[in-house]
């Protein structure tokens, strides 16, 4: 999956005068899905269709699948090399890609940014695929690729109250990008937010209730 996002000219400007760091943000972002994207995940990691969009990691990619490519023929039995610099996800998409492309080498995550490749015989390989210890199991790359979502759907299922301030673009982003693409009608989107988190406080909405409420002063006539 290759998400699309956009950035408003006036928040580039907020976060930059904030000290936003946005090379941070762009090499070390947190993950996130919601449904669909989790069940087109799912079918490619079913079928074993597993792909890489991004031009980078292709790239990446490719320098990886030629060095592992060259070693093997040589390699002896037990014999391993060990991947650096592989980032993020990365970690998954080298481990799938190559385990897919080549039956007779093993991939394990061995430390920060990096990757062994072991060249195993089909008996033991057979083995390795069927352990639960295998960090590229299925529910092991879902649960990675979530990211957020986790924390997302932790918070459904918990169903306590939900409190912030102007929450309407919040929780569109929260419907869209960690429940389901946003619905045509408002009244469907409503639904399914009320669904998803049965109480929420909107304490601008509360403080406009109070004011109304009460008739409390301006600040300006405070010293009329």
């Amino acid at each position: 999956m290759d998400s699309e996002f956009s950035f408003q000219a006036s928040s580039i400007k907020f976060l930059t005068h904030y000290g936003f760091e946005y090379s941070k943000f762009l090499k070390d972002g947190i993950p996130y899905m919601n449904e669909e994207q989790k069940k087109t995940l799912q079918q490619h990691l079913l079928t074993g269709s597993w792909s890489i969009r991004s031009a980078l990691d292709k790239d990446r990619l490719k320098v990886v699948i030629e060095e592992v490519t060259r070693w093997v023929p040589s390699a002896e039995e037990g014999d391993f090399m060990v991947l650096h610099d592989i980032k993020g996800f990365q970690i998954f998409d080298v481990q799938l890609i190559l385990r897919q492309a080549l039956l007779d080498i093993w991939t394990i995550p061995t430390g920060d940014q990096e990757v062994t490749v072991k060249k195993v015989n089909p008996r033991h390989r057979w083995q390795l695929e069927n352990t639960s210890f295998d960090l590229c199991r299925k529910e092991h790359v879902l649960l990675s690729a979530q990211g957020f979502t986790n924390l997302f759907q932790t918070l459904v299922k918990a169903k306590k109250p939900l409190v912030g301030h102007n929450m309407m673009m919040d929780l569109l982003h929260l419907h869209d990008k960690f429940y389901k693409p946003l619905p045509e009608s408002y009244e469907e989107f409503k639904r399914n937010i009320q669904s998803l988190f049965p109480i929420l406080i909107d304490t601008k909405n509360v403080t406009k209730a109070i004011w109304k409420e009460f008739q409390f002063p301006h600040a300006s006539n405070l010293l009329d």
